[in-house]
């Protein structure tokens, strides 16, 4: 599953009061949770079938944290590019022919945070089988988790700012 996590650590002496754990947590729902959805949905802009971005919040003594997550339809095919893909041969089910354009532009590439349209060129042909050559991982969490990282510290200051002058 393609995920990330983001965690507020807290100290347990200066911040353990409800109003600070609220003020983090509302802060994380309010300012992170909208602005990760966002960045996610630019990794499958292009897509004809898009994951939804789900999330889910949790709470411990010492830190509060988002996971964001891949789900329902095109999930599958998400972690799939998230992953990347070694070499492999696709043969057709039930025997039959694979029948194919051969030219292709995919959505996304690795290291880019934005995706765009796929694209298919060429004459249909068919073919007994194909040697894919594989593709590299896209690593969607980790273009996430950098594009976000400052924003989140921010996002996490003014939440404790606002909890220590509230």
């Amino acid at each position: 599953m393609v995920s990330v996590t983001i965690r507020a650590i807290i100290p347990k002496k200066s911040f353990a009061s409800k109003k600070w754990l609220e003020s983090i947590a509302s802060a994380q729902r309010r300012l992170s949770v909208p602005q990760l959805r966002s960045l996610f949905q630019k990794t499958v802009f292009g897509w004809s079938k898009k994951p939804d971005f789900g999330w889910v919040q949790t709470k411990t003594s010492d830190e509060i944290g988002i996971q964001m997550y891949a789900q329902g339809e095109g999930a599958d095919v998400y972690a799939l590019l998230d992953a990347g893909s070694p070499p492999h041969i696709i043969s057709p089910k039930r025997g039959g022919l694979l029948r194919f354009r051969p030219g292709y532009r995919s959505a996304t590439k690795p290291g880019v945070i934005q995706s765009q349209r796929a694209y298919r060129s060429g004459k249909h042909i068919s073919v007994n089988r194909v040697d894919h050559p594989g593709f590299p991982a896209r690593k969607f969490g980790a273009l996430v988790n950098e594009a976000f990282v400052n924003d989140f510290a921010s996002q996490m200051q003014e939440a404790i700012t606002e909890a220590a002058n509230g």
